[in-house]
């Protein structure tokens, strides 16, 4: 029997109300000649089950059933048994679209590239799209520096260069086998991006896309959700492997610098969302917009989440203007917390003098925008601030932005 074309890894861990719908979208794709090998990492719930069922009745499913060892050990004992000349990744709470593996292998096979790279979409509150930043197209040998050096970020843009999920890549099953035998066990935070990298030290090419066909779900049980008090120690483990990279003969100066960055932004991110302190997101609102308030003016916010509140904190600390609602067109799901939360339609433009977006995601923002001029909302009361991570002013203030290449492979 000969080698499917390609292989695709699911390690699976306690995501039974997921699970189908991520396998049914694999086994849908428009390529069928690949292999699906599920690592069942020791469920306590129904997935192991639910793996057995599916593998009944569809011959290129494989399952694995493991002990609890974690995520990289799963991925790891997947790519092991891999049998395709590529491989992608999965994981077990997202889906995917039908055409994704065919249009990822077709690029692969076109430039004989060791990596192609895509991007995603976010599903949570609201969909986003998320791309690489590089330019789309094949590195061959001589731009492959240049796409180490834009992989964790481009700083010109100030954007992730390469998204780090596996999920959204095809990688060269050969090398991605003594790339990912290199990543210790014990690494839970930034596994995809220390793969990522260690891979790319080692490619001689790789394709970029400037598509997106991968599903990332944001759900409740999602780590970003969870308190983690050991937060610390674990980016002390990626810190210390990324230091194991620079002695490599691809590893430059540059990807030094972006690598000490990337340990800098996960810290902040610790102290914002991860490390369980009772304020949390303590540097996410900048409250320099408050400055474009004028003295007594009545403020509509709009947002129902957590920016939503952490706008309203600051304009009745600062006590200079009024609030006089919240608004969101999602206004039903956040029910009947506090402070309430209604649709746009239920405030009068008379009622109040400003409308203030405190969406961060500039591109939802806009489209928030676009749909309250649809309403009728006079242009002129609509107002949106752009909300700079302190990491990008670190940055900045280093200057680190003005040490890039201007100039695009």
């Amino acid at each position: 029997m000969s080698s499917p074309l390609l292989t695709v890894v699911i390690p699976v861990y306690n995501t039974e109300k997921y699970l189908p719908k991520c396998l049914d979208s694999i086994i849908r794709q428009t390529l069928k000649d690949i292999e699906i090998i599920c690592i069942d990492d020791g469920s306590a719930d129904e997935s192991p089950q639910i793996l057995d069922s599916y593998a009944e009745k569809d011959t290129r499913i494989k399952v694995i059933h493991k002990k609890n060892e974690g995520l990289v050990a799963a991925r790891k004992e997947g790519v092991q048994a891999a049998q395709g000349e590529y491989t992608g990744y999965v994981d077990s709470d997202d889906w995917i679209d039908p055409e994704m593996y065919e249009r990822l292998y077709q690029r692969a096979e076109d430039c004989r590239a060791d990596l192609v790279t895509s991007g995603y979409w976010l599903e949570g509150n609201y969909t986003s799209k998320l791309l690489d930043a590089v330019p789309e197209g094949f590195y061959g040998e001589k731009e492959m520096q240049f796409f180490r050096e834009h992989a964790i970020y481009h700083m010109q843009k100030k954007e992730t260069g390469i998204r780090g999920s596996l999920c959204c890549k095809l990688f060269r099953t050969e090398t991605l086998k003594k790339s990912l035998m290199r990543i210790p066990d014990c690494i839970s935070y930034s596994e995809d991006k220390l793969t990522l990298l260690t891979h790319l030290l080692e490619c001689q090419s790789a394709y970029a896309e400037q598509n997106a066909y991968y599903h990332y779900c944001i759900h409740p049980e999602s780590m970003v959700h969870k308190a983690d008090f050991d937060y610390l120690l674990h980016i002390h483990e990626v810190y210390r492997y990324l230091r194991s990279l620079y002695g490599h003969e691809n590893f430059t100066e540059t990807m030094r610098t972006q690598a000490e960055l990337y340990v800098a932004e996960l810290l902040l991110l610790g102290i914002n969302q991860r490390m369980g302190y009772q304020n949390r997101n303590l540097l996410w609102v900048d409250p320099y917009w408050l400055d474009q308030i004028p003295d007594g003016s009545r403020v509509v916010l709009y947002g129902g989440g957590e920016m939503g509140r952490k706008y309203k904190k600051q304009l009745e600390v600062r006590g200079t203007a009024a609030y006089a609602a919240c608004v969101d067109y999602e206004w039903e799901k956040y029910g009947d917390r506090e402070p309430a939360v209604v649709p746009p339609d239920a405030v009068l433009p008379d009622d109040y003098d400003l409308l203030v977006i405190t969406i961060k995601n500039p591109h939802k923002a806009m489209e928030v925008k676009a749909r309250l001029l649809e309403a009728q909302i006079p242009e002129e009361k609509i107002l949106w601030f752009e909300q700079k991570d302190i990491f990008w002013k670190f940055a900045e203030a280093e200057g680190l932005l003005e040490t890039e290449e201007a100039d695009e492979a």
